[in-house]
């Protein structure tokens, strides 16, 4: 296939000169960090400003986190959405522009409080230590409502990548994190790496196309190895919630998928399961685009599009939650 001349661009805009040290792993994030702010300078779109943006401390199991709220106005309580950065549980951080934008966006357009969570990264802490700091957040935004502003009867969660993976994996360590929606973009939800290796032969792509999916494929199992530590714990349910036994406790998903991503047939089987299960799940796949197509807001139609679906899908949960008649209390 042909990619588009957008994708291509971002293509041969990434630095893959550097041959980073693996074991040095402040020297990674640091260039990481770095590149997805270059990268988003060159190609995304900064978000609107907003009333106030506010750093509070979340005590965890063993230490404390950081969660960054943005707020878009004054008034009154208004819903919340809980959102987990990607970066392969290794990386990534609320400081990078393309969270920052994220949030901007979603808080204004979709007139809602945004928390981005500042959970702790692999390898210091390993698998599941990044699943309770999630559920810790959602936790502490419900306990804390009042000060934030925020509706807590109206509260959504959702992440992108290993952000997904980790929101979607606390309804499964959790399951009355009573949540109005999941929001799941470019998911990873099976860390055997069985799904991803089975999109890789199923694939009919030829070309640059046929690299990139192929090298997506190692990129995750690489990632989850080092989130995991050990393999063998990738069939455990808190770690692949593709593979959990029953999901009919989760609240009503939306997940999000790019063709040249190998993770595309796990999302696609996870809406299929929960479906299966009574739970609303709704698919949205996105022709031509990589893992980290959704960066591109400012040169690919077809992010700008991503961006705004995310956007609908928050106003139209909103709007069915006030619609239906509130709980007490």
């Amino acid at each position: 296939m042909n990619l588009d001349p957008a994708i291509m661009a971002h293509l041969e805009a990434m630095d893959l000169t550097v041959t980073l040290d693996p074991h040095d792993i402040p020297a990674r994030r640091e260039f990481l960090r770095h590149e997805i702010d270059r990268i988003f300078t060159l190609f995304g779109t900064p978000g609107p400003p907003v009333e106030a943006i506010r750093d509070h401390t979340v005590a965890v199991d063993g230490g404390e986190m950081l969660l960054r709220t943005y707020h878009p106005s004054p008034g009154p309580p208004r819903p919340v959405h809980v959102l987990a950065h990607g970066g392969g549980w290794t990386t990534g951080s609320v400081d990078e522009l393309v969270c920052d934008a994220a949030a901007r966006h979603r808080a204004v357009r979709a007139n809602c409080v945004v928390a981005l969570i500042e959970y702790r990264l692999a390898p210091e802490y390993r698998f599941p230590t990044a699943v309770y700091d999630v559920i810790a957040a959602v936790r502490w935004v419900r306990d804390h409502a009042a000060e934030l502003g925020v509706d807590a009867q109206v509260m959504t969660l959702g992440g992108a990548s290993a952000g997904a993976n980790l929101s979607a994996a606390a309804v499964v360590g959790d399951p009355d994190l009573d949540l109005a929606a999941l929001v799941l973009e470019v998911p990873v939800l099976d860390l055997t790496g069985e799904s991803a290796r089975a999109a890789g032969t199923e694939s009919r792509l030829e070309g640059l196309a046929a690299t990139i999916f192929d090298d997506a494929v190692e990129v995750v199992g690489q990632a989850s190895l080092e989130y995991l530590g050990d393999a063998r714990l990738g069939v455990a349910p808190l770690a692949s919630p593709l593979l959990a036994p029953d999901l009919s406790g989760f609240p009503e998903t939306f997940v999000l998928t790019a063709e040249l991503d190998p993770l595309h047939r796990e999302g696609a089987r996870f809406v299929e399961r929960l479906q299966a299960s009574d739970v609303p799940a709704h698919l949205t796949h996105y022709a031509g685009a990589m893992h980290g197509s959704p960066i591109l807001t400012a040169t690919w139609p077809t992010a700008r599009r991503w961006q705004d679906d995310i956007v609908a899908i928050l106003n139209g949960v909103h709007r069915r939650a006030y619609d239906r008649p509130r709980r007490a209390g």
